[in-house]
């Protein structure tokens, strides 16, 4: 026994000096290795772990969580570059912790700088508002309006009130003014309440897109509606071209092929979109990178085409680089047509 605990130390510092490496010190090269080999696409993994941070924000529930977690993402990525002694691992390792941080910061700021007064709890008011967006239901024989309230002539009951910042209010379609446009002042009167919370949890959450999109209230507009100053621009050329697609196409095709061009729903009946979501399909009703893609492409192949049957312009421009050019200014042209920025 005396002999077996004398000789047992000894067999380490033989391991080492034969050059049989510990787990750690294999784990470690294998990580290099792998690192070395993906050294390209590395970078790719930034919006990832960015996106991560963002995913954080959101599953966090309060201010105080948030800024455990900055903490915590900062602590550990100094902790990988001091521990790792400056190892590819651990600067990767620590670029992806500090990348998550910034994710969570960059939401975090951006919810305070789009923050705005919501309402309180449900009302009825009579205001004067600006039309900022008009937005056709023609399925529900709606007409969606995005109003921005003006003035101090706001009341419920006779009473002043304070109105958020941006309110979203339904009309019957009878009810709406032949003269109502973007850029219009109104003058109505409307049941108003907050922005309402996910119905079970996990549902759509449509508090939380009203907080971004600035939207304190939402309701009902009663009529009479009246046009105090007339819009000088219309109802905007998304509408017009909505509107133009659904008067030529009768029923839900229409309003899906008006869906498709500038990712209007409004004209889709419920019974069609509960079809759409049953069969998996309601993703393709919203504008999307497979539409921008599509449009992209499409410009792209015309612009080539035509200018290709210049010979002088085939001979002597780069007609591949002005197709290009031509498809990103398709892109952002389509991006603002469907208000998807």
């Amino acid at each position: 026994m005396a002999m077996t605990a004398v000789a047992a130390p000894s067999m380490r510092p033989w391991r080492r000096q034969m050059g049989v490496p510990r787990w750690g010190a294999v784990v470690g090269l294998a990580v290099e290795r792998w690192l070395e080999a993906e050294r390209d696409q590395l970078v790719l993994w930034l919006p990832v772990m960015l996106g991560g941070g963002i995913a954080l924000w959101f599953a966090l529930p309060d201010p105080a969580a948030w800024c455990v977690a900055i903490l915590l993402l900062v602590a550990s990525g100094l902790a990988c570059l001091a521990v790792g002694q400056g190892g590819r691992a651990a600067r990767s390792l620590a670029i992806g912790l500090l990348t998550a941080a910034l994710g969570l910061g960059l939401i975090w700021a951006r919810s305070e700088s789009v923050a705005r007064p919501v309402l309180g709890g449900p009302s009825i008011a009579s205001f004067s508002a600006r039309v900022e967006a008009i937005e056709p239901l023609v399925a529900r024989k709606l007409v969606r309006l995005t109003l921005l309230p003006i003035g101090k002539g706001a009341e419920t009951d006779g009473q002043p009130v304070t109105l958020p910042y941006r309110i979203r209010v339904n009309l019957a379609e009878s009810d709406a003014p032949k003269l109502l446009g973007t850029g219009a002042v109104v003058r109505l009167r409307a049941r108003l309440m907050p922005p309402p919370l996910p119905a079970v949890p996990g549902a759509y959450d449509f508090a939380r897109v009203a907080w971004f999109g600035g939207i304190g209230a939402t309701g009902r507009g009663f009529a009479p509606v009246v046009v105090t100053t007339p819009s000088e621009s219309g109802a905007g050329i998304r509408v017009a071209l909505s509107r133009h697609i659904v008067s030529r196409l009768d029923g839900s095709a229409g309003g899906i092929a008006a869906a498709l061009a500038t990712g209007d729903v409004g004209a889709i009946s419920e019974e069609d979109s509960e079809a759409m979501r049953r069969a998996g399909l309601a993703h393709l009703l919203s504008v999307s990178g497979l539409h921008i893609t599509a449009a992209v492409a499409a410009t792209m192949l015309i612009v080539l085409r035509l200018l290709a049957l210049s010979p002088w312009l085939a001979l002597h421009a780069r007609l591949p680089l002005i197709a290009a050019l031509a498809g990103a200014a398709a892109a952002i042209g389509y991006t603002l047509l469907t208000r998807a920025l």
